[in-house]
């Protein structure tokens, strides 16, 4: 079982540097709001998975006035570390047990995270964009092959669409055809596999919280094959000046009790989905990787009525590792079968104490 038993941060947020040890089970962060709390668990993200999950780049993270910040951490028996320097011709320095790592592939492979957050809802009823992305964060911890043909697949259709909103001659256009082809196909049908293997998971824990019934469907966004998608639109495209099909344009149709539930679930029917989906990955990860994966819970507890609260930590995989923060514990109700460590985060940002 793999476990997060340290955990280092320099120049990262609004920490100038900090080091956390951690335990098995569940890790209580405790503390008033702005205080850095959340900045802790996405440090572990990103140390784990070299993204955040609450800004698409990584110079945010970097704590103000300073050029660069430096994560380590101990995970499974490795030490991992990741230095960002935007400025310099190496950003991103990776290291796993002092190693320089030239490629990410076995770096990534270390660890699984899921993230739960207090804007989950959004896969619910936000954009389409929304639920791909949630589908990505599965499928890039599930395959290799997934992120080899996603990141071809997106390299592609950024430079075809360029070439359409510049109104470039046809055979420009399709000069992007084949990678589009290749990895699109490749692309739709993992998500296929990945919805197939996610339904069950997140029924079973949509079953547990509200015994109501949950079903996902995948919408690819092509009908056919991307051949035959791309053949039959370019003349609109061309008009458009955009791709119109393909995995960009993927749905997950997600209904509860056999209705919509982005357009007439109640709000706590879309909270209770929103928590399904993320037990449901968190133990689809789990059963695919043999391990459970690393929860991370940016206070969620807030949000959720006391029976949502002990059924989400009822929920959590057996033995998995998870850091939750929370204002306070009131109306928290602990699992017997889980070891828990609480750690108050205290007026000064730079202290962690354990108690």
């Amino acid at each position: 079982m793999n476990i997060l038993t340290r955990l280092t941060l320099q120049h990262f947020r609004s920490f100038s540097s900090k080091s956390l040890e951690l335990h098995p089970g569940l890790n209580f962060i405790i503390g008033p709001n702005a205080q850095g709390k959340t900045s802790l668990l996405e440090a572990a993200c990103v140390l784990l998975r070299l993204k955040s999950p609450l800004t698409h780049t990584l110079t945010e993270a970097i704590r103000f006035g300073e050029e660069a910040f430096f994560l380590a951490g101990s995970y499974g028996g490795k030490e991992l570390s990741m230095r960002f320097s935007p400025g310099e011709k190496v950003k991103r320095l990776l290291q796993i047990d002092d190693v320089t790592q030239q490629e990410t592939t076995d770096y990534l492979s270390t660890g699984c995270i899921v993230w739960f957050g207090s804007d989950d809802r959004e896969i619910i009823n936000g954009p389409g964009e929304r639920r791909r992305r949630f589908l990505d964060s599965a499928g890039l911890q599930l395959s290799n092959d997934y992120r080899k043909h996603l990141k071809f697949y997106e390299k592609a259709l950024r430079s075809r669409n360029l070439v359409l909103r510049k109104q470039r001659p046809r055979r420009e256009v399709e000069a992007y055809n084949s990678i589009l082809i290749e990895n699109g196909d490749a692309l739709m049908n993992l998500r296929a596999h990945l919805c197939k293997a996610l339904a069950p998971q997140a029924a079973q824990a949509c079953h547990s919280i509200s015994q109501e019934k949950l079903m996902l469907h995948y919408q690819p966004g092509a009908s056919m094959t991307m051949r035959e998608a791309l053949e039959n639109s370019l003349a609109k495209e061309i008009e458009l000046g955009m791709t119109l099909v393909g995995p960009h344009r993927d749905e997950l149709l997600i209904r509860l009790n056999d209705i919509p539930t982005a357009t007439f679930g109640s709000e706590g029917q879309r909270r209770t989905v929103a928590l399904s989906l993320k037990l449901g990955l968190a133990n689809l990860l789990h059963q695919e990787k043999l391990t459970p994966p690393l929860l991370l819970l940016d206070d969620v507890f807030g949000e959720l009525d006391p029976e949502r609260r002990s059924a989400l930590l009822a929920g959590l995989p057996l033995e998995a590792q998870a850091l939750l923060t929370t204002t306070d514990m009131e109306g928290i109700e602990l699992p017997q079968t889980t070891t828990t460590h609480f750690f108050a985060l205290k007026d000064e940002i730079s202290e962690l104490s354990l108690f």
